[in-house]
């Protein structure tokens, strides 16, 4: 559902918009109903006449989303994570729940799939944290290539060059896995939880080696 709209004599560089008009926005602490400064990370909620009225035969998970706050409106926890200035301008960051902490920096898949998925050689990426005893979670990159690209070493490595150039160090992934096609949920995204799981099980698998 649209709630906010880039007025293109006032657009900003990475900002998703203003709020409709009789649409509401604040950026709370996640979970929360404490809103944050203007500039401060935290969780998206939305109010107005867009907000859905529950989860069909769900009442857990529609007061879990769904919360009245002292302002007499009901606002949406949308799980996703942004920012607002004090024009009230949004910038919307990734989902909280697909958020990588590595080293104590918050990194967004979504931001570095998308430079991914610029690259020629690239034709679909997933970007998902791996578990690690002293990082946390340290970042790894499965991509898909494009026709005509072969998963070689040297592809690899132009890739990891790549992300050099545009990624942030303490973002950068440790390794890139080649698929040959990735998995998909029911309405064609890519299945990053599968992927994720792939890890931990192969992760334990080394575990029970040793």
């Amino acid at each position: 559902t649209a709630c906010c709209l880039t007025p293109p004599h006032m657009a900003k560089e990475g900002s998703i918009g203003l709020p409709f008009p009789d649409t509401f926005i604040k950026i709370v602490k996640p979970g929360t109903d404490e809103e944050v400064p203007y500039g401060d990370e935290g969780e998206i909620l939305l109010a107005g006449p867009t907000v859905m009225k529950e989860y069909m035969d769900n009442p857990e998970e529609t007061a879990q989303t769904l919360r009245r706050h002292a302002d007499g409106l009901t606002w949406v926890y949308t799980g996703d994570l942004g920012t607002m200035d004090d024009q009230g301008f949004i910038y919307f960051r990734g989902r909280a729940k697909r958020m990588i902490v590595t080293s104590g920096y918050n990194v967004y898949p979504g931001q570095l799939e998308n430079i991914l998925d610029a690259h020629p050689m690239v034709q679909m990426s997933c970007v998902i944290g791996v578990p690690d005893p002293y990082k946390m979670q340290k970042v790894k990159a499965f991509v898909k290539l494009s026709a005509g690209n072969e998963p070689t070493e040297e592809t690899k490595r132009q890739l990891l060059d790549y992300c050099r150039r545009n990624i942030a160090r303490y973002a950068m992934p440790y390794d890139i896995e080649f698929r040959d096609d990735m998995p998909k949920t029911l309405v064609g995204k890519v299945a990053y939880r599968v992927l994720e799981e792939e890890e931990k099980a192969h992760a334990t698998a080394q575990q029970e080696t040793l």
